[in-house]
C-alpha cells in the first residue's frame, strides 16, 4: 500500500478500488516554461505550497503529488533546466533515470514532479541506481511508492520526499567520484579488450594504464582504507583501497608501497610510487575501480571522462 509522510500520500498513478486493474492516464504536458502556460503555473504554485508547508515548525498539508511531462525545447544541461523549473536537479535526475550530468537533448521527454525529493528504483539497473538503492535500503519504510509509466514499461520506485543527494551520490553524478591517482600521467592502455603485450593474444584489461616516470608519486583516488598490500606475479607491488559505497581501487606495478594494512587514507594522499614490477613493459600505473567485486571502466569516474555527453 502507498505510505503517507507528513500528510503526503503518493498514489501509484491514479487511485483505484481493490480488485480493479489500475488505469494509467497521460501525464499533463507542460508546453512552455513560463506562467502563461497554465500547467507550468500550477507546478510553480504547487512547489510554493510545498515549500511553505515545510517552513512551518509543524509541517502542514502540501499539494497532492503529481507528475507532469515536458519535451525539452533546446539542448541544455540538467542544472539550467532544473533552475527554470524551480526543482532540485537531483529530483529531475532520479525520476528520469539520469546517471550523470549529461546534456539533455532537444525533444527529450522529461518527467517533472510537483514535490522535490529522491526517487529510488526498486530494481536497480545501473551503478548509480545501485548506489541510490544501497544508501536508502535501511530507510525503505520511509519511502513512498510510485509507479512511473515510461515508453519502456512501468518503473517501480520509492520516493523520499524532500531529500537531496548524499555526498557519494552527488560525486558519482557529477563524475568526480575519484581523482586521478597521478599528478600527471598519460593514458597508455584503456579498459576492455586488448592484445596482451606479452602473448599477442586477446585479453580483457581490468583497468587502465597510466604511463609516468619511475618514482612518480601515486595518490589515493578517494578517502578510504587500505585493504590489501603485497606482491602479485602480474600486478607486481600493489595496493587495494576500499571506499564508501562498496567501491575498491587497485594500484599496480608500484616501485614502492607507502601504506600499511587497515591504514586510513585521504583523497590525494601519497600511497606509493610508480614502478615496473610484475608483468610490465615499462614504468606505469595500472589502476582499477571495482564495485561489489565487479570491475568498472575508470574513465567515466575520473576527470579524464568529464567531457562525455
Amino acid at each position: 500500500m502507498p505510505r503517507s509522510i507528513a500528510g503526503f500520500i503518493i498514489p501509484l498513478l491514479i487511485s483505484f478500488s481493490a480488485g480493479q486493474t489500475p488505469l494509467f492516464s497521460d501525464y499533463p504536458e507542460i508546453i512552455e516554461l513560463n506562467r502563461k502556460d497554465i500547467l507550468f503555473k500550477q507546478l510553480q504554485d504547487d512547489l510554493k505550497l510545498y515549500f511553505q508547508s515545510q517552513s512551518r515548525p509543524d509541517p502542514g498539508r502540501g499539494p497532492a503529488f503529481k507528475i507532469f511531462q515536458y519535451h525539452n525545447k533546446k539542448e541544455q544541461n540538467i542544472f539550467s533546466l532544473a533552475a527554470r523549473l524551480n526543482i532540485p536537479y537531483d529530483t529531475i535526475a532520479t525520476l528520469n533515470g539520469l546517471d550523470h550530468s549529461h546534456t539533455i537533448k532537444t525533444g527529450a521527454l522529461i518527467f517533472v514532479p510537483n514535490i522535490p525529493g529522491i526517487f529510488v528504483p526498486l530494481s536497480p539497473d545501473s551503478s548509480f541506481s545501485e548506489i541510490l538503492y544501497t544508501i536508502r535500503t535501511p530507510r525503505f519504510e520511509f519511502g513512498q511508492e510510485v509507479l512511473l509509466r515510461r515508453t519502456d514499461g512501468l518503473k517501480a520506485m520509492l520516493f523520499f520526499q524532500g531529500e537531496r543527494f548524499h555526498p557519494l551520490e552527488r560525486a558519482y553524478f557529477l563524475e568526480i567520484l575519484f581523482r586521478l591517482p597521478l599528478a600527471s600521467g598519460k593514458l597508455s592502455s584503456p579498459f576492455g579488450r586488448r592484445t596482451d603485450p606479452f602473448t599477442g593474444h586477446p585479453e580483457f584489461h581490468n583497468g587502465i594504464d597510466l604511463a609516468a616516470p619511475a618514482g612518480s608519486e601515486v595518490l589515493a583516488a578517494r578517502d578510504g582504507l587500505v585493504e590489501q598490500v603485497g606482491y602479485h606475479e602480474v600486478l607486481g607491488n600493489y595496493i587495494i583501497l576500499t571506499h564508501q559505497g562498496g567501491f575498491q581501487t587497485v594500484y599496480g606495478h608500484l616501485d614502492t608501497i607507502g601504506v600499511v594494512l587497515q591504514q586510513k587514507v585521504t583523497s590525494g594522499m601519497i600511497i606509493g610510487s610508480v614502478g615496473s614490477t610484475g608483468r610490465s613493459t615499462g614504468p606505469h600505473l595500472h589502476f582499477e575501480i571495482r564495485r561489489a567485486g565487479d570491475v568498472r571502466d575508470p574513465v567515466p569516474l575520473l576527470p579524464l571522462g568529464r567531457k562525455r555527453n
